[in-house]
């Protein structure tokens, strides 16, 4: 891949990515100097002046972009009309993105951010701008980690006769949950509180892969929000073990496992699902741990 930049003040801005690459990793520096920008519409097939679409790594052929730790800004439209665009790889030191930096990202679900040193606005700033469902990991080193959810919502104007004024309308929990940031960081007691809202208008699928998300990876979890998320797995646990196999999502089901009472009659329907869809491995973990309670509540029984 070649890269088209230019040099301003021991600092280098990237105008345009060539080449038929659909996976593009930014380096750190080019020529000893930091990479520190991308110009606008430095990715969008629509970029003004230039005929080079068919050349560069842009528009509909890009899948995924990593971004260096020494970007700072993201220029206006830089993505715009990377309808294929799925996963971004930044870090929450890139402290300016321009507006409709993600017009059209439509397929855009996958955020990977490394929180170390992290100022700014960054996360803020993307989430508000994609209204999709996105899913959003942020990673504080050490091995400790926060999975987290965005529902997707709408907007719709609705016009209000009598007063003469038309009415913004919000469709979906993804609104306010857009919301849950003070002063560019997450709060993630507001982010918790809210998921009765994402009980009554989201789909079970998605409430299940949250509350795992939230429960798995437990960063600034509360145990009032823990206790929830666990209630309402427990509530909807065929569901919750249906979608685990679906999706081959085998450690989820082991930590299900961990605090649902499963009936007999659950575990056997469990693992026929398990052997009709081929997921040899959690078939056999459901055996094995029918087995051990099995065996379990005779000793105590006999006790």
């Amino acid at each position: 891949m070649e890269i088209i930049s230019r040099t301003e003040k021991e600092q280098v801005i990237v105008e345009r990515c060539l080449g038929t690459e659909q996976r593009v990793r930014l380096p750190e520096q080019i020529g000893l100097l930091p990479v520190t920008a991308l110009e606008a519409y430095a990715f969008s097939h629509a970029k003004p002046g230039t005929d080079d679409a068919d050349r560069a790594a842009c528009g509909e052929k890009v899948l995924e972009v990593q971004l260096p730790q020494s970007l700072r800004r993201i220029g206006n439209y830089a993505f715009y009309g990377c309808r294929k665009l799925e996963r971004m790889t930044l870090y929450h030191q890139t402290e300016d993105i321009a507006g409709g930096a993600f017009t059209g990202c439509y397929r855009l679900r996958e955020i990977y951010v490394y929180m170390q040193n992290a100022w700014g606005y960054c996360l803020k700033d993307i989430v508000s701008e994609l209204r999709q469902e996105l899913k959003v990991t942020l990673d504080y080193g050490d091995g400790t980690s926060a999975e987290l959810l965005f529902p997707e919502y709408y907007e719709e104007a609705v016009e209000n006769t009598p007063a003469r004024i038309l009415e913004t309308h919000f469709h979906g929990s993804g609104y306010h949950y857009r919301q849950c940031f003070r002063d560019g960081e997450l709060n993630f007691q507001e982010y918790d509180q809210l998921f009765g809202e994402a009980a009554a208008w989201e789909s079970v699928d998605f409430c299940i892969e949250l509350c795992l998300m939230r429960l798995q990876h437990p960063y600034k979890l509360s145990e009032d929000a823990r206790g929830i998320y666990q209630a309402w797995l427990i509530e909807h646990r065929m569901e919750a073990a249906s979608w685990c196999l679906a999706f081959e999502q085998q450690g989820a089901l082991e930590y299900l496992c961990t605090f649902v009472d499963w009936s007999g009659q659950e575990l056997m329907a469990l693992i026929r699902e398990a052997n009709e869809t081929g997921r040899t491995e959690s078939q056999s973990f459901l055996m094995d741990y029918k087995y051990r309670n099995q065996k379990r509540s005779t000793q105590t029984f006999e006790l």
